[in-house]
C-alpha cells in the first residue's frame, strides 16, 4: 500500500532537512545550517518563520510545550517560545562547553548529552522552573562516547535513561544523590541509535549497526537482582524488506520507519510495543520518498497524515493508506520506594563498579552512522 503525497515544503538551497517537532497546526523543523524553521501546517503558501539558532549544525530539538522549544548544538543548549523567538529564553552548556548531541524534556525537568570530551561524555538535569542556569544533577562519569539518545521514564519520574556509541545503555534513579549511587541498570549492547521505554517495564534499543534488542527494567531489590534475558532481533536489515537504515520507532503511534536510498524508499510499518512485533504484512510505502538522500526524520500529525524530511532539505506531508493505532507507552502509574541507601551501595556498586571498569576498556566506535556532523 502506498502513501499519497500532499504537501512539499523546502529549505534553502545547500540546507538539510534534520528533525521535526509537531506544534499544534504548526511543525518546527532543524537545519544543518544551525537554524529552527516553523512552518504553518494548513497554510502551505505562508513563508515560514525563521530563528537563527545556533553556529552550526542542529543536533537535537525537544518539545517542551506547544509554544516552547529547545534545540541543541555545537554552541549549547537553547530554550525559545516560537512565538516570540528573537532571542531564546535560556542558554545551557557545562563547565566544558562541549557540543551536546541530544536532549528530552519530562515534567519541568530537561536533560542533556554532550559529545565526547576528554575521557568521558556528560548528561546534566536542568530544572526549567528556576530561573538559575546551573544544572540541578549531572552525570559525568557514566559514559565514555558520544551520548546519542536521552529518555525520562514517563511513569517512573525518578528514572532517566541514556545511550552513547560507547556501546551502552545507563538507567539513572535520579531520587539518588551520589553518581554512583543513581545508576540503577546498565544495558551492554552496541553504539546506541535510541533507546525507549516501550512499556513501563520494557525498553527497547536500536543500534547505529540497525541492531534490535528488548530488555527488562530492574526492580531495586539489588540484593537479590535477576535480569532475565533480553530478546535480541539482531540486525533488522536482514529482515524487514528494503531495509538499508532504520530511521526511528515511534511506539506510542505504533509504527518503525526505514530507508532505501539505493532504490528511493521509504517504509513504514505497524509496531505493537506491547507484543514487541512489527507486522511486515502490512507496510506502507512512500513513493520516491526523498530521492537517493537520507530521510532524517518521520513525525505522525495525527493516526494517518505522516511529516518526514531528508537531507534532500525537502519536508513533505502525506496520507496513509491505513491509520496508526496511537497507544500509550505506559498503561499504569507505579510510585517506587527506593532502596535504602546502605543496601543500595553494597551489592549495586560494586557491581556497576566493575562495569564502568569494562566500559573504560572498551574500544571507542568512532565511525557511525547519523553520528552529528
Amino acid at each position: 500500500m502506498r502513501a499519497q503525497l500532499q504537501n512539499t515544503w523546502n529549505l534553502p538551497s545547500g540546507e538539510w532537512a534534520l528533525s521535526l517537532l509537531d506544534m499544534d497546526g504548526k511543525f518546527v523543523v532543524s537545519s544543518s545550517s544551525g537554524k529552527l524553521y516553523i512552518f504553518d501546517v494548513s497554510n502551505t503558501q505562508s513563508e515560514p518563520v525563521v530563528i537563527a539558532a545556533h553556529d552550526s549544525s542542529i543536533n537535537a530539538i525537544v518539545k517542551i510545550d506547544n509554544l516552547h522549544i529547545a534545540s541543541c548544538s555545537g554552541d549549547g543548549i537553547k530554550v525559545w517560545d516560537i512565538s516570540s523567538p528573537q532571542l531564546p529564553l535560556k542558554t545551557l552548556t557545562n563547565a566544558k562547553n562541549s557540543p551536546f548531541l541530544s536532549l528530552t524534556y519530562a515534567n519541568h525537568r530537561l536533560a542533556g548529552g554532550t559529545e565526547l570530551a576528554g575521557q568521558d561524555a556528560e548528561v546534566h538535569i536542568w530544572d526549567l522552573k528556576k530561573d538559575s542556569i546551573e544544572p540541578v544533577r549531572s552525570f559525568i562519569d557514566s559514559h565514555h562516547d558520544d551520548v546519542t539518545y536521552l529518555e525520562f521514564h514517563p511513569s517512573l519520574s525518578q528514572y532517566l535513561m541514556s545511550g552513547s556509541t560507547d556501546g551502552y545503555v545507563n538507567i539513572y534513579d535520579l531520587s539518588q544523590e551520589d553518581e554512583e549511587d543513581a545508576l540503577h541498570q546498565v544495558i551492554n549492547f552496541a553504539s546506541v541509535h535510541s533507546c525507549q521505554f516501550i512499556q513501563e517495564r520494557r525498553i527497547a534499543v536500536l543500534s547505529h549497526m540497525e541492531t534490535l534488542g528488548y530488555f527488562e527494567l530492574n526492580n531495586q531489590d539489588y540484593e537479590n537482582a535477576e535480569e532475565p534475558q533480553p530478546k535480541i532481533i539482531g540486525d533488522v536489515r536482514t529482515i524487514w524488506s528494503d531495509c538499508e537504515y532504520v530511521i526511528k520507532a515511534s511506539p506510542h503511534c505504533g509504527y518503525v520507519a526505514y530507508g532505501a536510498n539505493s532504490q528511493r524508499k521509504l517504509t513504514i510499518l505497524p509496531f505493537d510495543c506491547e507484543a514487541e512485533l512489527v507486522d511486515q504484512t502490512q507496510p506502507c510505502w512512500f513513493p520516491g520518498a526523498h530521492d537517493e538522500e537520507v530521510v532524517r526524520d518521520v513525525l505522525a500529525l495525527n493516526t494517518n497524515t505522516i511529516l518526514t524530511c531528508g537531507e534532500d532539505g525537502a519536508i513533505r506531508s502525506w496520507v496513509m493508506p491505513w491509520e496508526l493505532k496511537y497507544k500509550p507507552v505506559v498503561t499504569e502509574t507505579v510510585k517506587e520506594v527506593p532502596a535504602k541507601k546502605e543496601s543500595h551501595k553494597t551489592e549495586k556498586s560494586k557491581e556497576e563498579k566493575k562495569k564502568k571498569k569494562k566500559k573504560e576498556k572498551k574500544h571507542r566506535k568512532k565511525d557511525v552512522k547519523f553520528k552529528p556532523y
